[in-house]
């Protein structure tokens, strides 16, 4: 036990004690299928990932389940090739893009060997807080893969778990959870404590909820997730009416469904809030900018780039940044995008969408470096006399 937690105490974060427990795994199973190892010693690695992977999707406990299960046929080398298959996958994030590893994470390609093609869609993960049993989890997954459709922008797995403690250990550790479903009248403690995550997890597992809380444990768990995970998206489940619910339930979540409506409906509603996110209204601006024939008449020389390739001297300039470089050179004081002195356009809502993601209540661009927007911040915080270190 003292060697578990020294070995926990060695990294800052779940996260990062995952990444050495799959290196751990990787490295003990080529030792058994070259026989300097014990199946024991492999056994007991996949005991930990099991409990750490549940608050992932990708690998996910189901592919823990099929190592052991090559473990206990005694599939020694098909386990050795199978974990660095996986471990490559992870490090290289090479499952974020290819929705064939998401499907079997042991029969995925070789992203090394892949050939170049079109871009495929961003990854992201979503927390559904339910008290299902297996079954009905994996049931829950089929229905979700088929709402998805090709020309998705976004492609996400889910992780389910089944209490508001994993819940919520699941948010504060894994930074790809970016949409939490939460079904009214799941339990708030875990049947059991302790583990390998139980360094990570003391605070949660001393967290006890109010009684007014353990009433509504969803509303509860909202609550906390937006206090600390403010970037995530918040949904209800529930089948109490609408006018019944408290107004901070309804605060709380960005929608309310209810039991009967279509899984479709909520498939499209988590794509539309993660594309709100995606949404980068100035960048967007810029680009329809730079597509557009417009004379420049400011003070900066380069003209659209015109200067630079049409010169018989600095072309290899331009080629090497590119002419979309030179095509979106504007000046942001000016018309064409928006005034960076009083905004009233994509820079407005590019500073809006900002001061959200930083959890501010205003976000200000500025275009003189790090060093003046300290001065700035500097000037309008402290007085003169105040000390500052």
């Amino acid at each position: 036990m003292n060697d578990t937690r020294a070995a926990q105490r060695q990294h800052y974060n779940a996260a990062r004690l995952r990444s050495h427990t799959w290196d751990h795994l990787k490295t003990t199973a080529m030792a058994l299928d070259e026989g300097r190892a014990q199946p024991a010693d492999v056994d007991r690695i996949l005991a930990d990932l099991m409990q750490i992977e549940l608050y992932w999707a990708f690998p996910g406990r189901s592919t823990v389940t099929q190592l052991q299960e090559m473990l206990h046929t005694c599939e020694h080398h098909a386990l050795h090739l199978a974990v660095n298959h996986v471990v490559r996958t992870l490090s290289s994030g090479a499952f974020r893009s290819d929705t064939g590893v998401l499907a079997d994470p042991l029969a995925g390609r070789n992203e090394l060997l892949a050939e170049e093609e079109a871009p495929r869609p961003n990854y992201f993960e979503v927390l559904f807080v339910d008290d299902l049993d297996d079954a009905d989890e994996a049931a829950l997954k089929q229905r979700l893969q088929k709402c998805r459709d090709r020309s998705d922008a976004f492609v996400y797995d889910i992780v389910v778990v089944r209490n508001v403690q994993d819940a919520l250990a699941a948010l504060l550790f894994n930074h790809n959870i970016q949409a939490v479903v939460v079904r009214f009248g799941v339990p708030h403690a875990r049947p059991m404590k302790g583990g390998v995550l139980s360094e990570y997890t003391r605070t949660l597992d001393a967290l006890v909820p109010d009684e007014n809380a353990q009433a509504s444990l969803g509303a509860y768990l909202g609550r906390v997730c937006r206090w600390f995970r403010p970037e995530v998206d918040r949904y209800y489940t529930t089948d109490t009416p609408v006018d019944q619910l408290a107004d901070e339930t309804i605060t709380t979540f960005r929608r309310i469904f209810y039991r009967q409506e279509d899984l479709k409906e909520l498939h499209l509603t988590i794509l539309r809030g993660i594309n709100e996110k995606f949404m980068t209204p100035f960048f967007t601006a810029l680009k329809e900018y730079s597509r557009k024939p417009v004379g420049v008449f400011h003070a900066m020389p380069i003209s659209r780039g015109n200067s630079v390739f049409r010169s018989r001297w600095i072309q290899d300039f331009g080629d090497f940044y590119g002419r979309n470089l030179f095509l979106a050179e504007t000046s942001s004081t000016t018309g064409g995008l928006d005034s960076l002195l009083q905004p009233t356009g994509p820079l407005k809502k590019a500073q809006e969408l900002a001061a959200r993601a930083f959890g501010a209540q205003y976000t200000y661009f500025a275009t003189n470096g790090t060093s003046s927007s300290n001065k700035i911040v500097m000037q309008a915080l402290v007085e003169p006399g105040d000390v500052v270190l």
